[in-house]
């Protein structure tokens, strides 16, 4: 786990950075939240009182945040608070044995500390240490142990800064074995109460491994993620998980594919799903869940992107052969889709419902050369043996409106070594579909060449075939070679 609190930010920070906000109750208010190394600036003007706050050193407050308890050597707390004209200032500096020296101003008019200084400081040091996060941790400790995780959620949602809030969850965090029902609630009010999607997104990231204890409160987690309007946060977290994530349970698995399709960017859900792929070991149950997220983008190219990136899929498996083939159809580019299909030929094994599923989606792509493309290289691939194969492959070929491609195909069939009589004959009826003389009459002068037109069935298929050529020039060639 990677901890981090307003001192780490002060260390990291050392130019200055501005803070917008629009306050959620009446109106606006801008303020400027300034760190310098070890020194923190911050100003607040809400149109009726401005704020001007410098700290240095480590501040810690008493128990009802009401004074000052120490200030480590050399630092100070410096505040001043305009309203309506009016202005009150307070310099509490510690030397270097660590001894406090209060000063207060009045306007311009120094003014004892004692009493009215104190007075003022006990009404205002509140909401000073919830708007600079002086002494969080402190704070925080104190009233989880006096109100637990609903008091520390209360004490956040008074707070403005996103910064600040996101300290308070740090010191929660670090410091305390949080129960499975305080880490829900912990998650939902990081992503209900910080409105930046970017320090959300570094709480989700860099306390990942803690929302992720158990499969409830990783349930919890995603549905929080989910929350979050940036998907680019969002998919950082996602791709952050290094953690095992328990796919065996149906509703982490859904938690977790819901926060993906969420997103509204193609780009950032299609770099997610593969990277789950790529890192998590996924039951079948996620793999058929994961499908269903890839057919729900609508970009073509992370669809083929996603799924050409899947190297071991079951597809002897019913749910996912019907979940992997319907998202192949809904792919509308036939470029994507065709290059999809010859991936899966060349990278998993497939059974009788697979092979079927295989050449129906084939079927309907509506590029000839893409379908030409596929189904020649099935034929490298497909059981011959298998007559529900080559019955798919021959309905996938009656789609065809190109007599060349068609013709192509079947001549690419016919030469390969597994060709069988049985495919002769399905060869034989499909040829009778090809409308051009030329190209019907090329596939039988290459069937010719096979031993299979000696047997009497397919013989007479053959003249059969041959007799629907328009061409007396082209039958008299396919009948010439028949009785070479």
């Amino acid at each position: 786990m990677k901890t981090s609190n307003l001192k780490n930010h002060q260390t990291i920070l050392l130019v200055s950075f501005i803070f917008l906000f629009v306050s959620s109750i009446a109106q606006d208010y801008v303020c400027n939240f300034n760190i310098f190394g070890s020194k923190m600036q911050y100003k607040y003007s809400d149109g009726f009182t401005n704020y001007d706050i410098q700290v240095k050193g480590k501040i810690k407050v008493n128990n009802d945040d009401t004074g000052i308890e120490s200030i480590s050597p050399g630092g100070y707390l410096k505040f001043s608070k305009k309203t309506f004209g009016n202005k009150r200032s307070i310099t509490v500096e510690s030397n270097s044995q660590g001894k406090l020296n209060y000063e207060y101003y009045e306007g311009r008019t120094k003014v004892p500390y004692e009493p009215e200084g104190r007075k003022w400081m006990a009404d205002v040091l509140l909401e000073i240490t919830r708007m600079t996060g002086i002494d969080a941790e402190g704070r925080t400790k104190r009233i989880y142990s006096k109100n637990g995780v609903d008091g520390v959620l209360e004490e956040i949602s008074a707070i403005s800064s996103n910064l600040i809030m996101a300290t308070y969850f740090e010191a929660l965090l670090d410091n305390f074995s949080l129960s499975t029902d305080e880490m829900l609630a912990v998650s939902s009010s990081i992503a209900g109460e910080i409105s930046s999607n970017a320090e959300r997104g570094r709480l989700f990231r860099d306390y990942s491994d803690v929302f992720l204890k158990n499969n409830t409160t990783t349930v919890g987690y995603f549905n929080s993620i989910s929350r979050l309007s940036s998907n680019t946060e969002r998919g950082s977290i996602l791709t952050h998980i290094s953690n095992k994530i328990d796919f065996n349970d149906p509703q982490v698995t859904e938690a977790y594919f819901a926060c993906i399709d969420k997103m509204s960017s193609n780009t950032e859900r299609g770099r997610v799903l593969r990277y789950a792929e790529r890192t998590q070991d996924l039951s079948m149950q996620a793999y058929t869940r994961l499908l269903m997220s890839v057919k729900k983008l609508s970009s073509n190219t992370e669809m083929g992107s996603v799924l050409r990136s899947i190297k071991e899929l079951d597809l002897e498996s019913t749910k996912i052969i019907e979940a992997y083939f319907l998202a192949i159809n809904s792919i509308s580019s036939n470029t994507e889709s065709g290059s999809v299909l010859r991936y899966t030929l060349q990278n998993h094994a497939m059974n009788n419902n697979s092979w079927v599923q295989f050449f129906t989606v084939t079927s309907r792509l509506s590029s000839n050369t893409e379908m030409g493309s596929v189904l020649s290289y099935a034929i490298d691939y497909m059981p011959f043996d298998n007559e529900e194969a080559v019955d798919g492959f021959f309905f996938a070929a009656s789609k065809f409106s190109s007599s060349t491609e068609h013709a192509r195909v079947l001549r690419t069939m016919i030469s390969n070594q597994a060709f069988n009589k049985y495919t002769a004959y399905k060869l034989l009826e499909s040829a009778r579909k090809i409308s051009s003389n030329t190209e019907k009459g090329s596939v039988l002068v290459r069937l010719c060449d096979t031993e299979f037109v000696k047997d009497p069935e397919i013989k007479k298929l053959y003249m059969n075939t041959a007799k629907t050529l328009t061409s007396d020039s082209e039958y008299r060639r396919v009948i010439g070679k028949l009785v070479e």
